[in-house]
């Protein structure tokens, strides 16, 4: 599945705590299911996705934001929907008084299209995301997560 990897390459990416820290996170499928109508062979993954973060000693934003920038190119309907976006949960334990565990727990969905090549194997490709128009106002969305001032150091705007 591409998109939990591309879920631990964008947070690691706009975390420098993860970056100093590998070890300390994780990013892995709870449960899932595949669906699939049986009028072709093609299907899609829908599962919920953990990110787990162990011992972090910095603000639980420096995480959320950097997922939500990614929710908002690779599953943005989970960030649009009142409803769906209630299922973007997360739990904290306190380790001590300058650390403490999170997980991050969501739903994720991935279609893939199965078909044969020129060859007449078996191929399949994961389908990009139906692109959601941006209903946003005032906040705008884009403004934050498209533009230069989300920095790849912090996560943050600086």
């Amino acid at each position: 599945m591409e998109k939990i990897n591309s879920l631990r390459d964008a947070v690691t990416r706009h975390n420098r705590w993860s970056r100093a820290n590998p070890d300390k996170m994780t990013v892995f499928v709870d449960s899932g299911h595949i669906c699939f109508s049986g009028d072709t062979p093609s299907f899609a993954y829908d599962y919920t996705v953990i990110l787990f973060v162990m011992d972090f000693t910095g603000d639980i934003n420096d995480f959320t934001i950097p997922v939500m920038r990614w929710l908002w190119f690779n599953q943005r309907d989970l960030l649009m929907n009142p409803e769906k976006n209630k299922a973007f949960k997360f739990s904290t334990a306190i380790n001590d008084d300058d650390s403490a565990d999170i997980l991050f727990e969501f739903p994720l969905f991935e279609r893939v299209n199965v078909s044969r090549n020129e060859n007449g194997d078996l191929s399949w490709e994961y389908l990009p995301e139906p692109r959601m128009p941006d209903f946003s106002t005032g906040g705008d969305w884009s403004s934050v997560f498209i533009d230069e001032s989300f920095t790849a150091d912090t996560g943050g705007s600086q």
